[in-house]
């Protein structure tokens, strides 16, 4: 269960240093070559993992004595319209958004955030010296997170790919930049005269012929 922020009392120095002794992974994982996006992702990775861990397996000030036992009451304060539900929900938003980023197909992040979350209650259940309690509503309240993040992960994904593909098709980024530019002058009133526009349309042709070119050969 995640409590509120005053049931953990040392949560950002847990998250920091955890996030600290994941570092080195981190680095690691963004020097490897691809992408910018998955490399980023996979740099930020380990810290949105430590997030999850502090705030979910930070000892409190309860103290349980049943082990292994988990409520399953769906409609106590705990759910998705409370505020820990809530919680719940956006702590599992970065890890498993990160995990599709970074390589993963949608269908591994969800996987990833869902079994991290199992876990977690597996380990509340039963350690319950943490003074954390074990809920089938927590479970469901960080899949839902998740599946969010992975959504925000596919939606990334995508936009990215509409802007390499755009850079493609025009010939680079320096053909983007005066693309952009000359849009903005036919905003702003100022429209280029007509042999300026077809140079830049017969220049953007050749570009293109070329990639293509490059390409299939």
């Amino acid at each position: 269960m995640l409590e509120t922020y005053r049931g953990i009392p040392h949560l950002l120095d847990t998250w920091l240093v955890l996030t600290g002794m994941a570092l080195p992974v981190a680095l690691s994982s963004f020097r490897r070559p691809g992408d910018l996006v998955p490399r980023l992702a996979a740099f930020c990775l380990p810290a949105a993992g430590a997030l999850v861990i502090a705030a979910t397996l930070s000892p409190t000030a309860h103290r349980l004595g049943q082990i292994g036992q988990c409520g399953t009451h769906l409609t106590t304060t705990g759910g998705l319209t409370s505020i820990q539900g809530l919680l719940n929900v956006a702590l599992f938003v970065p890890a498993a958004g990160m995990v599709t980023l970074a390589g993963a197909r949608p269908g591994d992040g969800i996987a990833a955030g869902v079994g991290m979350s199992a876990a977690v209650e597996a380990v509340q259940a039963l350690v319950p010296q943490l003074g954390r309690s074990c809920q089938v509503h927590d479970l469901i309240a960080n899949s839902v997170g998740a599946v969010c993040g992975v959504g925000l992960a596919v939606g990334v994904q995508s936009l990215t790919r509409r802007v390499g593909l755009r850079l493609v098709t025009l010939g680079g980024l320096p053909a983007m930049l005066e693309y952009a530019v000359e849009r903005a002058g036919l905003l702003g009133g100022r429209r280029p005269p007509a042999r300026h526009r077809r140079e830049i349309l017969t220049r953007q042709s050749l570009q293109y012929h070329s990639t293509n070119t490059q390409l299939s050969g």
